[in-house]
Formats: structure tokens, sequence, C-alpha cells
């Protein structure tokens, strides 16, 4: 049970890092008012509904947990349901970005604030804060709806042996904002 508090406590850290700056961004152009992808983008962004996957290596995180942890089918989707919960409580919040290619966010707790920047394809918005880059792509965006999906990899010392090889965990988050 240890190493799955461990796992738990990791996978916790990583939606953190990936719900505090919870921010999206589209390259399409809104044919109604032939805004630009950034001047779509300008103005502040509610999140109203997301989407979480989660993996552990090449398996799903309820897999996971049934295969790996022997936890019962009930238990593993109770324990995701719980860490969805609290990742959907991180995610409540506002996204403001600003046409001088800086932004604040406030979800959770935290408030955060950094630069922006649009790729050239308009596909990817990049937030930096403090060193710390998060990469987000841009699904679609509307004068008044974003959706875009955040992806975060991490290598863990899943079972704490050196030598056995890391496990890749990833979260994707897959965000609805509204104006």
């Amino acid at each position: 049970m240890k190493t799955l508090s461990t796992l738990f406590f990791r996978l916790l850290i990583i939606a953190l890092l990936v719900g505090f700056t919870g921010c999206d961004k589209d390259d399409d152009v809104d044919s109604s008012n032939n805004l630009s992808t950034s001047e779509l983008l300008i103005g502040t962004w509610t999140v109203s509904d997301f989407d979480l996957s989660i993996t552990v290596g090449n398996q799903s995180f309820i897999d996971y947990l049934i295969e790996e942890e022997g936890l019962t089918p009930s238990e593993a989707a109770d324990l995701n349901a719980l860490f969805e919960a609290f990742l959907g409580s991180e995610l409540t919040g506002t996204l403001t970005i600003n046409s001088d290619k800086t932004y604040v966010s406030n979800f959770g707790e935290e408030s955060t604030s950094g630069t922006w920047s649009l790729s050239a394809d308009e596909k990817t918005l990049t937030l930096v804060e403090e060193g710390e880059t998060i990469i987000i792509t841009i699904d679609s965006v509307s004068s008044n709806t974003l959706k875009a999906t955040i992806s975060e990899s991490s290598p863990e010392d899943i079972d704490e042996d050196p030598q056995t090889p890391d496990v890749i965990i990833t979260i994707d988050i897959m965000l609805t904002l509204t104006k």
C-alpha cells in the first residue's frame, strides 16, 4: 500500500503542476468576426468542463491499480474518481489572457502569472511562469469557447527500486473553457 500512496502522491504533484496553469488557446479564425487566434484568446476564460486520462506505462490508471497494485475494480474506480474530483477542484477558476502577451491564472487556491506565446501554426500555446513552461495544444477556439489539451509526462520510480526502470506516467487533460 506504500507504493500505492507514493504513486497517488506523485500523480497529485503532476496534476497540481498542470492544474494551476490550466490555460487554453486556439489557432482557428472565428469566421463571424474575422479575428485571429491571438485576438480570440484575449479575455478571461473559465473552465466549464474537463476530461482526464491517466496512463501508467502502457496501462490505464484503473488497469494499473487492478493489475499491479491488487485493487478490486471497485476500489480502483473509487480511487480514480477521487483523483478526478481533486483535479476538478484545482481546475476551478479563471485564466486571463492579455493582449500584451501576459496571462494571469487563478485556479484552486493559487494565482500565477507569466507570459504567453502562440506557435506560428497557431496550434500551440506556450505559457511561461518563472522558468516553468506549460505547453497547451489548441483544439479549437471561437469568440466564447476554447477547447485545449494539456499533456504532462513524467518518469517515476513507482516501486522505489533503483534496479528496475522508471515508468512513464502521463496525464492528459482535455479542457473546455468559456468567456
